[in-house]
């Protein structure tokens, strides 16, 4: 419980708008600028690349633009892995107008009474600690933010002073995470750098390298429902919360590159039921419905594992190279090729056959050892950034809940 007055939110805000979707624009050079939960990101801030255009009356534009330091909240959306009720701050300084779309509303917030910027790290700090995942209630595909419940959430309002010195404490920690992450992604352009350099961009070939279907090279493609009828699989493989004997491997685990948090678990019977599908570490893990085609490379854990359902585990002939060929197939060229072969208008899927079908150059293994040798360098040094963004966060984490109760001051 935090030592600061708690008062409602409705009470630090001064004004609640609506989003607007408009209708669609005649031409995509035109329209207003609309802000969809597609622009959120996960540390609350806009992702502006991609912005839809609208038409939108010119009576509701007045009314409904947004303003720097509008807290935009998601109120429906989410999905299994990603609750709704996300916030991002609005702080675009160009003469621009923006609305955010009927998924989400503004909250504008009375500057005589609060910052901006602290009540929506407030409200960031509630999603991260799963307290909005509480205030959802679900529909057919979509998840709903029980707006009345969120509004009357308390806050703790420390004096103005206190709020803006907690804003500081807590963007400059969030600023050296950011630093990290920039330095991360530093790393993997120069990882892409040097394919191209030692390998040529695959699209053009302009080194003349041998192409094949990539089913020449494997040696094992096979799925979770390679072990069984589903009746039979879901008789015997029973998810845990809780740590037991292996961990059963989730693309979303390997989208998050977590392994400890948020994670399932098997038995040591099930894990034997699964015997076609044990992971080692330096497979090919390719998500085969929903994002089908997304490409990951399985790392060695100091844990027995087992591939989840829903995506396919790829191992290669001697003459491939595993860090090679995920290079190849993350690539620009990858991307396409894979695209090509994946079926569904709404939802998209991929199979087995078509995953054999996709061509693949192949350099000399001497190569592509040369370039794996060079990755395996630039990891060691993503490791220890990762370690050190990995402290970071969860001296940010710790730093919001001690700021929020007063614990700092």
């Amino acid at each position: 419980m935090s030592k600061w007055e708690m008062v409602n939110l409705t009470d630090v805000v001064s004004e609640v708008i609506t989003g607007e979707w408009g209708t669609e624009c005649d031409e995509c050079t035109v329209g207003t600028k609309v802000l969809r939960t597609t622009n959120f990101t996960n540390i609350g801030t806009i992702n502006y690349d991609i912005v839809a255009l609208r038409n939108i009356p010119a009576s509701k534009l007045d009314k409904k633009k947004l303003k720097r330091h509008d807290i935009i909240l998601e109120k429906s959306g989410g999905s299994d892995n990603q609750p709704v009720g996300r916030v991002v701050y609005f702080n675009n300084e160009s003469e621009d107008i923006y609305l955010c779309n009927n998924f989400t509303q503004v909250l504008r917030i009375k500057q005589s009474t609060a910052f901006a910027k602290y009540v929506f790290l407030f409200l960031f700090y509630l999603y991260q600690n799963g307290t909005t995942e509480l205030l959802q209630n679900k529909t057919t595909g979509i998840r709903n933010l029980q707006i009345k419940q969120y509004m009357s959430l308390e806050i703790p309002l420390p004096p103005l002073r206190v709020q803006q010195k907690i804003v500081d404490i807590l963007e400059k920690t969030s600023a050296l995470i950011e630093k990290r992450k920039a330095q991360i992604d530093k790393l993997d352009l120069l990882i892409k750098s040097q394919f191209i350099e030692m390998f040529g961009d695959p699209v053009t070939n302009p080194k003349g390298w041998e192409k094949k279907p990539m089913g020449h090279y494997l040696s094992v493609l096979t799925d979770f429902s390679a072990n069984g009828s589903y009746e039979y699989l879901d008789s015997s493989v029973v998810m845990f919360d809780e740590p037991n004997y292996a961990l059963m491997i989730r693309t979303t685990d390997l989208e998050r590159q977590d392994f400890l948090f948020n994670v399932k678990y098997i038995c040591k019977e099930a894990y034997e039921v699964l015997g076609k599908s044990k992971l080692f570490g330096g497979e090919i893990i390719m998500n085969k419905i929903g994002s089908a085609g997304k490409v990951y490379l399985m790392p060695t854990l100091d844990y027995p594992a087992s591939l989840g359902r829903n995506a396919f585990m790829f191992r290669y002939r001697e003459n491939i190279n595993v860090i090679f060929v995920y290079y190849l197939l993350t690539s620009r060229y990858g991307n396409k090729e894979i695209a090509q072969h994946v079926r569904g208008a709404v939802t998209k899927t991929i199979t087995k056959d078509a995953v054999r079908s996709i061509p693949v150059i192949v350099p000399p293994i001497t190569i592509q050892n040369k370039f794996a040798d060079f990755v395996q360098q630039v990891d060691e040094q993503k490791k220890l950034i990762r370690q050190s963004l990995k402290k970071l966060e969860l001296k940010y984490k710790s730093l919001m809940q001690k700021c929020f109760r007063g614990d700092l001051f």
